[in-house]
Formats: structure tokens, C-alpha cells, sequence
């Protein structure tokens, strides 16, 4: 259980920089669609930058081309862990630097190949943005590697401060436009890259040529799975404002692509209370996992991190999906007028996705720590296999569901990803490398906080209503309460 323990306070250093940088995306996602809601095309200009923003997420995983988790990997492997770094450096910092150059030279020509060939600055800052993030990523993980968890928290904490700060000056103060979103993200990402990397430069020059392309070949299975998985992720914030008909009738209203994006883009933003906790846990478990594999005991241990970090996730989901209107309802009481709520009332109808996804990142969870099997084994592969089967079925069913039901068939195909690939790693995984996961009981408990969420959806929204919010819950303190006597008297571990 000390080594538990020890993951546990590793989790929530890490977690400090990864839970805060997620809360300010919730931060700014009210004082983004408020500020876009005077202007009289909120969700129009909120859809456009959740449409850059995916291809942000997108390119950050090709360009780090999975060295970070072949940095892990090899470093437990290698004598010299400094050598193995190097290495890394070397091939993510020449393939954001060709980037790099590329984009400034054909930024142009590129926007025109979308449907914002009059925003190329857009693309321009976008490329810039995606570079430099992918500069800094060796340097922070180097730092995870060294156990340097404080540090790595307090870089990205100067980021969210700096981030927060440079959009309250130009967007509420000197009233600047979109494009200077983009430009905070530049100056954020730019600092936190100079205090990474002084610790974080290689200690030679020279390069390996035979561990680099050993490197590259398992770090090249890293990154398609995980633009894979970026595709399962951020796919429909591209999809839906090419393939939505603007004009469509959507709930009784004529809606463009961009509109809805921004209403579905906005609500998803409740789904990230369950994908910050898992970014703070896999900034901690993954070097935790590989330090752990040569134990004999490793299996149990997997088995009750995963255990215990699935009944975490699913509290969330009930407690989240429980009161997601009370949440995105809340007018900071009042303090910037009753106006001004967590999200405007406007794109209050996309909630109806809110239990939807949430559901789906209790699977994402799960697959993260699923998938600790063919990292450790080294058959990476499998990761293409299996991001590449929920690949699949999130483009079929966003492809032939956005056209009628719009954002609803992109949540309901983030669910449907999720679990073909828990199902596929599960299944495959207890092949290869053996884990007494504890699923009867851990199926049992979900049936538990599904059963939970079913009574709080028939009383509704509170409105403001005492007894109903008490009414809620109180039914999702009983749920937690039967989970934690079924662990406290009849546990499994």
C-alpha cells in the first residue's frame, strides 16, 4: 500500500499543474462564450476555436512522435538515461523546427485548404503554438523521469498564470479579437519552454544512430496510436462544421456548423472533470508503472491502481452528470451580474451529451491504465491496433450521424470508441501480461452509479429548488456510501 501512496502523492503534484491547466480551460470556456455572446455570434466564434484547437491537439502528438513514453522506456533499459534523452531531443527539436519553418512559409496556401482561407493568421499562430509546445515536451519530461514533480508543477503553474492573465488584458480590458487567444497561447507556451529548458538541453551532440532508430521505430507506434486516439478525442470538433448543412433544422432551430460546434464544444467541456484527474494520474503512473514492471508483485499492484482509479472516475461521472445545469448555471454569485453564467443559457440544450461523454472518459481511464501492458512488454503495436479500431468506428459514426443528429452522434461515437478499445486492450492484454483485475466487482459498482444517475435524471434540474438539490445528492451520497462499505467489509484486495 506505500507504494500506492507514494503513486497517490506523485498524482496530486502533478496534479496540481494538470488539474489547474484543465481548470482553466473551464475558466475560460465562461469568459470566452460570455465575451463571443455580446458580440451576437457566441457559438459561432467559440465553434472556430475549438476548430484550431483540435488540430493543436492533433499535431502535438505527431511532433512528439511518442519519445516521450520511448524515453521512459529505454532509459529503464539503458545504463546512461542522459544518452537516451539526448537522443530524443535531437528528433523531436529537428522535427518541430522543420515544422516550424514550413508553416511560416506556406501558412497561406495551407489555410486555403480549409474553410478559413481568410484567417491564415490563424494558421500561422497555430503552427507556432503546436511547436513550441512540442519543443518543451522533452525538457518536462525529462523532469518527470527525475521524480522533479514540484518543478514540473510550478513551470506549468507560471503557464496557466501567464495564459490567464494575457487573455483578461486582451480580450476584457483592451477588447482585441480572436486572434489574440492564439497570441496568449504563444506567450505561455514561449515561457514555459525557456524554464524547461535549462535543465532540459542535451549534456552532447553526438547521436546514436542504431538507438535512434530504435527509439524512432517504438516511439513511431506511439504517435499513430496516438493520433489515433487524438482522432476518438478531437475528431468531431472538425467534423461537425464540414459535414453539418448550415441552415439545418437542429431542435427546431436552423443552426450552422460552427454554431453547434461551439454549443457541443462548450458542454464537453464537463468531461473534462474525469480527463484532468486522468492527466495528472498518467503524468504519474506511466514512469510509475515502468519502475514497478520488474516487481514480482507488479500484476496485484496494477490491478488495484486500476481498481480504485475506475471508482474515482465513475463518482465523477455521477456527481458531474448529475448536476451538469446546476454547474453550467452557476453566475459566480453574482459577482460579474446576473448575466453572466458558467456557460451561456444559449448552448445550455447540448447538455443532453454532458452524461454521454462523461460515460465515455470513465472508458478512456480505464484504457490508460489498460494499456500499461504492451508499453511494458514492448509491443506497442498493439496500441496502433487498438487506437485504430476506435479510429474506425469514430469516423463511421460521426460521418454518418452528424448529418441528422449532430453533435449527438459525435458523443454517442466517443462512447462507442472508448469501449472497443478497453474491450479490444482487455482482452488481448490477458494474454500477454496477466492482471487479476478485479471486473465482476468493478461492474457491479458501475451498475451501482448508473442506477444513481437514472433516479437523480427523473428529478431533473434543481432550478434553484433546496429539496430537489438535496434530493440529488443525497442519492449520490448513497451510491458512494454502498461503494465504500462494499470496499471497507467485502473488499477485493
Amino acid at each position: 500500500m506505500s507504494i500506492l501512496k507514494k503513486l497517490a502523492g506523485e498524482t496530486a503534484i502533478y496534479g496540481i499543474s494538470s488539474i489547474i491547466g484543465r481548470l482553466l480551460n473551464l475558466i475560460l470556456t465562461p469568459f470566452f462564450t460570455n465575451i463571443f455572446e455580446k458580440t451576437g455570434q457566441g457559438s459561432f466564434l467559440y465553434g472556430i476555436l475549438s476548430y484550431f484547437y483540435a488540430y493543436i491537439a492533433f499535431a502535438n502528438v505527431f511532433l512528439t512522435f511518442g519519445m516521450e513514453t520511448a524515453f521512459f522506456r529505454f532509459s529503464e533499459d539503458h545504463k546512461d538515461a542522459k544518452r537516451v534523452y539526448n537522443q530524443a531531443f535531437f528528433w523531436v527539436w529537428g522535427l518541430a523546427l522543420s515544422v516550424m519553418l514550413l508553416g511560416i512559409l506556406f501558412h497561406e496556401p495551407l489555410a486555403s485548404l480549409t474553410e478559413y482561407g481568410d484567417r491564415s493568421n490563424l494558421v500561422l499562430m497555430t503552427i507556432i503554438i503546436i511547436c513550441i509546445d512540442a519543443m518543451a515536451a522533452l525538457p518536462m519530461a525529462k523532469l518527470r523521469h527525475e521524480g522533479r514533480a514540484k518543478r514540473f508543477a510550478i513551470i506549468n503553474l507560471i503557464n496557466i498564470g501567464i495564459s490567464l492573465l494575457a487573455n483578461v488584458i486582451f480580450l476584457a480590458i483592451l477588447d482585441k479579437g480572436i486572434e489574440y487567444i492564439f497570441v496568449s497561447n504563444i506567450i505561455a507556451s514561449t515561457v514555459r519552454l525557456g524554464l524547461a529548458l535549462p535543465t532540459g538541453l542535451p549534456d552532447g551532440f553526438r547521436i546514436d544512430r542504431k538507438e535512434l532508430w530504435a527509439m524512432g521505430n517504438y516511439g513511431l507506434f506511439i504517435m499513430i496510436a496516438g493520433l489515433a486516439g487524438m482522432m476518438n478525442e478531437t475528431l468531431d470538433r472538425i467534423l461537425i462544421p464540414e459535414l453539418w448543412v448550415d441552415g439545418t433544422i437542429f431542435n427546431g432551430i436552423a443552426r450552422t456548423g460552427e454554431e453547434l460546434n461551439g454549443m457541443y464544444a462548450g458542454c464537453y467541456k464537463l468531461s473534462m472533470f474525469i480527463a484532468l484527474a486522468t492527466q495528472a494520474f498518467r503524468y504519474a503512473a506511466e514512469p510509475f508503472f515502468f519502475k514497478q514492471a520488474k516487481d514480482k508483485n507488479s500484476p496485484e499492484t496494477f490491478a488495484k491502481v486500476f481498481h480504485y482509479f475506475l471508482l474515482l472516475t465513475l463518482a465523477a461521472f455521477l456527481f458531474v452528470s448529475s448536476f451538469s445545469q446546476e454547474i453550467v448555471g452557476f453566475n459566480f454569485f453574482g459577482i460579474f451580474g446576473p448575466e453572466v453564467t458558467f456557460i451561456p443559457e444559449s448552448y445550455w440544450e447540448a447538455l443532453t451529451v454532458v452524461p454521454i461523454l462523461l460515460l465515455a472518459y470513465v472508458f478512456s481511464a480505464a484504457y490508460i491504465n489498460l494499456s500499461i501492458w504492451f508499453k511494458i512488454t514492448k509491443q506497442t503495436r498493439f496500441a496502433l491496433l487498438f487506437a485504430g479500431a476506435g479510429a474506425l468506428v469514430t469516423v463511421v459514426i460521426n460521418v454518418l450521424t452528424i448529418p441528422r443528429f449532430g453533435y449527438v452522434g459525435s458523443a454517442w461515437a466517443t462512447l462507442a470508441c472508448y469501449s472497443v478499445m478497453c474491450f479490444l486492450c482487455y482482452t488481448v492484454g490477458q494474454k500477454y501480461y496477466p492482471i487479476p483485475y478485479r471486473v465482476q466487482r468493478l461492474f457491479i459498482y458501475a451498475l451501482v452509479f448508473l442506477g444513481a444517475f437514472a433516479i437523480n435524471l427523473q428529478i431533473g434540474p434543481t432550478n434553484g429548488f433546496f429539496l430537489a438539490f438535496l434530493s440529488k445528492f443525497l442519492v449520490c451520497g448513497a451510491a458512494v456510501g454502498a461503494v465504500y462499505v462494499g470496499e471497507k467489509y467485502y473488499g477485493v484486495f
